[in-house]
């Protein structure tokens, strides 16, 4: 399944008095770079997280909020040690306190306590990222459904460009017999010297681009099987892409005329369209 590095999910969840919140941005990345950022997590359900995220993601930068909140009034507390101490200090002391009123400690920090809530389940917290991670692959894979299909419909319109091109290479092929012949006129060509007739061969071989197009055709068949694929991966598609780009380079600098390059150079220009677009499947 292709599926795009970019994406973004924002989700909440409300457990008992608490409000969990998660946002996740995906953007692109050679490899897979994780920045998770939480106001709770413990050291143990942050690996767990992280376990799970390389578990489903292999190429992107995530960029990651994870934050409880409670739904619960903050409540406080006196710090009832602190107060004996001062107490204790106070006694100790020379100055005529007999009692401390609320307004005597009320401005001393630390004097209040908040009332710590109880922590949240690791499970619970789990559940609800894997919730998420979710929503974030659903919707990469539906862009990446979007990149799927432009990719198969200049894939057609490359076959159609090969076609055409085949077609002009050998309808062109009399007159390029006859080019080669006419420079090897002005050259006084005598049949017997060969290293003329060598020329003669290489010139004919170097002006051969059905290699070329045989191969163009073989990782146009590679691409659509990667396409296809389960596990189709950005990086082999783009690699399958960089060898089209070599056989259409290869072929442009063989042919000769102009009707021959205008079909290969539109091949070049929608292999190009796809790695741009490659840069962003992870």
């Amino acid at each position: 399944m292709l599926k795009s590095m970019t994406a973004y999910v924002s989700a909440v969840h409300n457990h008992k008095d608490f409000l969990i919140s998660c946002d996740v941005k995906s953007v692109n990345g050679k490899s897979l770079d994780i920045n998770l950022k939480s106001n709770f997590l413990k050291a143990n359900t942050e690996l767990a997280i992280r376990n799970l995220i390389s578990s489903r993601v292999h190429r992107g930068t995530l960029e990651i909020s994870l934050n409880l909140e409670s739904n619960k009034q903050t409540t406080f507390q006196l710090n009832k040690k602190l107060v004996k101490e001062i107490q204790k200090e106070l006694k100790n002391s020379l100055l005529d306190i007999k009692e401390l009123s609320f307004s005597d400690v009320k401005d001393i920090p630390d004097i209040f306590l908040e009332k710590k809530s109880p922590n949240i389940s690791e499970k619970v917290i789990k559940d609800f990222f894997k919730k998420t991670l979710k929503e974030l692959i659903d919707s990469k894979e539906l862009e990446g459904k979007k990149i799927k299909k432009a990719f198969n419909e200049r894939i057609i319109k490359i076959n159609k460009e090969i076609i055409r091109l085949s077609q002009k290479i050998k309808k062109n092929n009399p007159k390029r017999k006859k080019n080669i012949l006419k420079k090897l006129k002005l050259v006084s060509f005598d049949a017997s010297d060969e290293s003329i007739s060598n020329e003669i061969m290489n010139q004919i071989i170097r002006s051969d681009t059905s290699e070329e197009i045989d191969r163009l055709n073989f990782h146009i068949s590679s691409l659509l099987d990667e396409l296809k694929s389960k596990k189709a991966k950005g990086k082999k598609i783009d690699f399958i892409l960089l060898e089209m780009l070599r056989e259409i380079n290869t072929t442009l600098a063989k042919v000769a005329f102009s009707d021959e390059k205008k079909h290969g150079l539109n091949v070049k220009i929608l292999i190009e369209e796809m790695r741009e677009q490659v840069s962003n499947v992870e």
